[in-house]
């Protein structure tokens, strides 16, 4: 009979923690290696910013005034302005900001100032020490497409990771920005995270952690893109990512 009751007692204890699990619903963090640390960090020291510091002024001082007055003006004025009509559903990379809903910039912003009030402060980032009040980082756009392409593309497969082999934008995170036009940098970082439904709930998620502390708090950075996400039929629901350049 004692025997009995310690099963019944075990069984029921099992049922309840699963309930539990259930009831708080499911969040996640990228516990693998941030800036500086593996490549999905890439603070790639290498400084591939490809600003081409050669200028390439080209400016052909060859200013050929030729008195002739050949002016030649081309009044034709090229107006092929390039005006970014949007994004292209041809181009599968490019088709993935088709899916973004406008109602999410404002969670965006939201983390971005979040993001400058702990930069403003200073903060302790665990074992990698403490990181004194920095200057703000700038929402920049193209890091901004990078991190929406990334969040949406994560909830839309169902998969969660730095790392997106074969995708349509590029393998990594690295790949990513640069696919967006994001070329000239000297140091570069991505923060992701599932499942939180607020700004401040994934901000504060991320600043208890070490490795996206120091990303946050790096003075290195200057610029960020965040992109969020809202999936509702993938395993977290909402999809955060932080992209940061230097």
């Amino acid at each position: 009979m004692n025997n009995a009751w310690k099963l019944a007692f075990a069984v029921t204890t099992l049922c309840f923690t699963w309930l539990i699990s259930c009831a708080t619903g499911p969040e996640a963090w990228d516990t693998e290696g941030y800036w500086g640390s593996e490549s999905d960090s890439d603070s790639d020291s290498d400084s591939d910013s490809d600003s081409d510091s050669d200028s390439d002024s080209d400016s052909d001082s060859d200013s050929d005034s030729d008195s002739d007055s050949d002016s030649d003006s081309d009044s034709d004025t090229d107006s092929d302005s390039d005006t970014d009509t949007g994004p292209d559903p041809g181009d599968p990379c490019e088709s993935l900001d088709l899916n973004f809903n406008p109602s999410w910039e404002s969670f965006e912003d939201q983390v971005l100032t979040l993001t400058n009030q702990y930069r403003a402060s200073g903060a302790n980032c665990g074992t990698y020490g403490s990181f004194g009040p920095t200057g703000p980082l700038t929402m920049q756009s193209q890091l901004r497409k990078a991190a929406r392409r990334h969040s949406w593309h994560m909830g839309d497969l169902g998969y969660f990771s730095h790392d997106s082999p074969g995708g349509p934008c590029g393998n990594d995170f690295v790949q990513r920005i640069q696919t967006a036009g994001y070329t000239s940098y000297s140091t570069a970082g991505e923060n992701i995270a599932a499942g939180q439904t607020s700004p401040s709930q994934v901000v504060s998620g991320w600043m208890a952690s070490d490795g996206h502390c120091k990303n946050i708090m790096a003075p290195a950075f200057t610029e960020i893109g965040v992109g969020y996400a809202l999936v509702p039929s993938s395993p977290y629901g909402h999809y955060w990512t932080q992209d940061f350049g230097g």
